[in-house]
């Protein structure tokens, strides 16, 4: 019991360690992402820590797997090349009986990773697509940054917002849009030199400068429509193919937002619930399927995998067994990768799935844990009777 305790609480130890800079590493590029789009005012700023904390549940159902392999094989490396395992060893302890003693905490993590990719992920998912289209919506309310030139959602022009408040009012509103009229130089096309027309074309438009000492949006109860209010202030256009300018004054100014009815989720086997997998079982319900019970499958298979590849001699270090263990491990998951898109596609059938790979791992791992004499014993009857 001694042993066992020393054994698993410096594996599980490790497994945090390695697991939380793991997920910092796969969620850091998330966060550069959505800090561009914080950014660009496709979502707001307190948005961002929101769509990354439902980004955990995935990525650390995905790498719970991996962070239990190499704790094995960093603290079996170690104890070895300390020569602790040795003097295990050496007291009649082999590694069957290691097995049996990690065997309990591979289980619990078997269950915390099953219940991340079975429950929580498709939520988390689910969660942050709605997160994303409620922030998608609201960006075409008119979430405006203020201090920061903004492109506006036609694309022809830019807009700036002195301030805003916690409440959505804005105050110091600045745009300025250009509409160009290829038209008018349609009727003289034929008279002009090829390099002249871009030239016709960029010069004459309407520029159009709207100026507003506050603003607000204001959505009618009756109809549904939602409108960006802007009073106090100013509307001027200067046509440049009759060269003046018209100035307008304004009380208040409303103009409708244009957005969709209602927020839009998509609807994939990614997102949606173990339950619902089950009952509507298809070609991409069956590698959803597999791909969420891979982990808990096969975090016992990995540890008992572990256990005999961390053997290592006291002289070659602790880290001498870790890259051809890691290659057998990333040979095992990207065979799981691609048979899940053979499930996609339909060439693989979806009642066997993963279980292929899985029965390959097993038996590789019931031949490692086989005794030296009877590897030999098997070879030498092999070449008796091929003689």
């Amino acid at each position: 019991m001694i042993l066992k305790n020393y054994i698993n609480k410096d594996i599980y130890r490790t497994t945090a360690a390695i697991l939380l800079v793991l997920i910092l590493i796969f969620v850091s590029s998330r966060f550069v992402k959505y800090i561009q789009l914080a950014v660009d005012g496709t979502i707001s700023a307190n948005a961002v820590f929101s769509l990354l904390a439902l980004q955990i549940p995935s990525v650390a159902g995905f790498l719970i797997p991996l962070s239990f392999f190499l704790a094995i094989l960093l603290t079996f490396g170690r104890l070895y090349s300390d020569n602790e395992l040795v003097v295990v060893h050496g007291l009649g302890i082999g590694q069957q009986d290691l097995a049996k003693m990690l065997l309990p905490s591979a289980f619990v993590l078997a269950l915390a990773a099953g219940a991340l990719s079975t429950i929580l992920t498709p939520w988390a998912l689910t969660q942050s697509s709605v997160l994303m289209a409620e922030q998608a919506a609201q960006a075409k309310l008119g979430v405006f940054s203020a201090g920061r030139f903004k492109e506006n959602s036609t694309r022809d022009g830019i807009v700036f917002v002195e301030s805003k408040t916690d409440s959505g009012e804005i105050t110091g509103v600045f745009s300025v849009s250009r509409q160009l009229e290829q038209e008018s130089s349609q009727n003289n096309i034929l008279q002009l030199p090829a390099d002249s027309l871009s030239i016709l074309n960029n010069r004459y438009g309407q520029v159009k400068i709207q100026t507003a000492r506050s603003g607000r949006h204001w959505e009618n109860e009756e109809t549904g429509v939602n409108y960006l209010v802007l009073e106090n202030g100013q509307f001027s256009e200067f046509n440049e193919i009759e060269n003046r300018w018209q100035l307008t004054h304004f009380d208040s100014s409303y103009t409708k937002i244009v957005q969709d009815d209602s927020i839009k989720v998509s609807d994939s086997a990614k997102s949606a619930s173990t339950l619902n997998l089950i009952a509507k079982l298809g070609n991409r319900q069956w590698a959803e399927l597999h791909w969420r019970l891979a982990a808990p499958i096969s975090i016992p298979l990995i540890c008992l995998l572990a256990i005999p590849l961390s053997r290592t001699q006291p002289r070659k270090g602790k880290f001498s067994r870790l890259l051809p263990s890691v290659l057998i491990y990333l040979i095992y998951v990207l065979l799981m990768m691609y048979s899940r898109k053979m499930v996609d596609s339909g060439r693989i059938p979806g009642e066997i799935g993963f279980w292929w790979i899985h029965l390959g791992l097993g038996l590789f791992v019931y031949w490692l844990y086989l005794p030296l004499k009877k590897i030999k014993k098997s070879i030498r009857q092999h070449r008796v009777g091929a003689n």
